[in-house]
């Protein structure tokens, strides 16, 4: 059952490879850090140590071919990350990779912010954006399931990370929550369409039904394909 239900959301979902050099931007840049092929261009109000951090992220979440360039700028309390890709236009942008950037600027916001306002861009060769996300969920995490929620406490995150490891055991898996009234959850599956379901429907509404007794109000449950399309909604 588990194999049908958990999207490998970490597999599933495209790295971006970035290798444009020096592109020329409108960035304002004061200080610069290289370590190995990648240079993050940061400003004067950008500490050294959160550089290091982009640095490191860009790393950890990008497929790397070639020396990279990473613009990090500040305005008030937001933060905004530019990334050079080879992508030339939003159209070669498919809606994996759309949707894991998407999600990926909540965890650069978190990881690397303290949880602050961030904007994640993607640049062309040009230094054109292609593609832009900005943050929105904060995120737990336990035995490879994620979290992620935005507009509910952490405690009620809490107990939807508890109950999905007490029914999964591990993932990967990554659940979304958005709101509470009612609770509106997310959870990503490998199906591309409701068709594919089939016998995984009844494990669905037990979630269902388990997780508005644990919430103490209703519960819709969205799938979400590997794409992050909803193919399927059930509700308490």
């Amino acid at each position: 059952m588990r194999k049908l239900i958990f999207a490998l959301f970490a597999v599933a979902i495209l790295a971006i490879a970035a290798g444009c050099e020096n592109p020329d931007t409108n960035v304002k840049t004061e200080k610069t850090l290289t370590i190995n092929e990648i240079t993050v261009h940061y400003s004067g109000d950008v500490s050294l140590s959160q550089a290091k951090a982009v640095l490191n992220f860009v790393r950890d979440n990008f497929q790397i071919n070639g020396e990279t360039d990473v613009y990090v700028s500040k305005s008030e309390n937001s933060y905004t990350v530019k990334v050079t890709t080879p992508y030339r236009s939003a159209d070669e942008i498919d809606k994996r990779t759309a949707f894991y950037v998407k999600i990926l600027a909540s965890k650069l916001a978190q990881d690397v912010f303290n949880g602050s306002p961030t904007t994640l861009k993607l640049l062309n060769g040009d230094a054109k954006e292609v593609f832009s996300a900005s943050s929105k969920y904060a995120y737990i995490e336990s035995n490879g399931i994620t979290v992620w929620y935005a507009g509910v406490s952490g405690d009620d995150a809490q107990k939807v990370l508890d109950y999905a490891v007490s029914f999964a055991g591990s993932g990967p898996w990554d659940i979304f929550i958005d709101g509470s009234n009612p609770y509106t959850i997310s959870a990503m599956s490998s199906f591309n369409s409701k068709d594919e379901i089939g016998d995984a429907e009844g494990a669905y509404k037990k979630m269902v039904s388990n997780l508005s007794e644990r919430l103490g109000g209703k519960v819709i449950l969205r799938v979400l394909s590997p794409a992050g399309d909803e193919i399927a909604s059930f509700s308490s």
